[in-house]
């Protein structure tokens, strides 16, 4: 069995870190990892880079180990994820154990919520908040990816890492940093980065695929939802509206929203950009923000959570009603 804290010891070393609690912490799901044989491994509902990076890298991890692991999600995997799965087929057995990558609360899980809620054995997450009731929790605000996570428990179990695990693990990293672009960024995000890049990764073909390349629903949305643009809060708050009849006019799928959060953000003088989404019991609000207003703030006045710059809630009430609800607790931040 890997020499686990030996190997964080080194790691450490390598990336400049100094940290007995945070050294505890990835020991212990190392350890923990290692001993397990039979595992299934849970990504969160409406699935992005991070959450399928994250557990498509961890899996093959495993596999690689000689332990028995699948992923499984409860949302079809979007087009562009789909990479990450060849080769991947799915292995017969009983699972003993489960394992959670970037699922903040219960309720994310989707459809699968009832099944796995309160039995999964380990949770691995960056999220502030993170409600999931885990034997094992290892909970890292300051990794801007859980695929930071995972690169580091991987080398800890001494995993012989190739590309097909660097691709996942870089998918992760740079879907949710806006390709090294958003302030979660830290030294540490592009040491790793660096790393990953050894294995032979196309990164402008993967950052392009990822990030750049849109459907043209995608285009017929982005357009329409510029139609849309409103401003609050002195100009200091943007919102932008996804509804059913756009998504039906332009055939849309829900990964063709992907980019639309961005849009109000980008306003010169816009602190906090929101984007409500017309979902079938009311509204889904992705926020966006700057250092002035922290988005998990805002979302949690409302049961939602993420990061201080990118969360999200949900509202059953009606268009006009959550809209200045929102307005209201993004105005109490600004003016905090």
């Amino acid at each position: 069995m890997a020499n686990v804290r030996k190997n964080v010891k080194n790691l450490f070393k390598q990336l400049g870190v100094d940290d007995k609690s945070y050294a505890n912490q990835l020991v212990k799901t190392a350890q923990r990892l290692l001993e397990l044989n039979q595992v299934e491994i849970l990504s969160h509902r409406a699935p992005d880079g991070d959450t399928l990076g994250s557990a498509v890298a961890l899996c093959r991890g495993l596999r690689s180990l000689g332990k028995k692991a699948n992923v499984v999600c409860a949302d079809m995997i979007p087009q562009k994820y789909q990479f990450l799965l060849e080769g991947l087929d799915e292995q017969q057995f009983q699972p003993a154990n489960v394992v959670s990558v970037d699922i903040a609360a219960p309720h994310l899980l989707g459809k699968l919520e009832e099944k796995y809620a309160g039995k999964i054995d380990v949770a691995i997450d960056h999220h502030m908040k993170n409600s999931m009731e885990a034997p094992l929790k290892w909970v890292d605000e300051e990794s801007a990816a859980v695929g930071e996570m995972i690169w580091m428990l991987l080398t800890t179990m001494d995993v012989k890492i190739d590309k097909p695990m660097a691709e996942a693990m870089f998918t992760a990293i740079t879907t949710d940093t806006g390709c090294f672009k958003y302030s979660n960024v830290t030294a540490r995000t592009h040491q790793i980065a660096v790393e990953l890049m050894k294995y032979g990764i196309d990164c402008a073909g993967m950052n392009f695929r990822l990030l750049d390349e849109v459907t043209k629903a995608q285009l017929g949305l982005k357009s329409e939802a510029l139609s849309t643009l409103e401003y609050h809060c002195d100009d200091k708050c943007a919102i932008v509206t996804i509804t059913t009849d756009m998504m039906e006019k332009y055939q849309a799928s829900p990964e063709d929203t992907d980019g639309v959060s961005n849009i109000p953000r980008s306003v010169q003088g816009v602190q906090c950009g929101i984007t409500m989404k017309q979902v079938e019991d009311g509204w889904k609000i992705s926020i966006r923000s700057d250092e002035h207003v922290n988005a998990a703030e805002v979302c949690g006045k409302f049961g939602g959570g993420g990061h201080a710059r990118a969360a999200g809630c949900k509202f059953t009430e009606s268009y006009e009603e959550a809209k200045q609800k929102l307005v209201a607790a993004v105005e109490e931040v600004i003016n905090k």
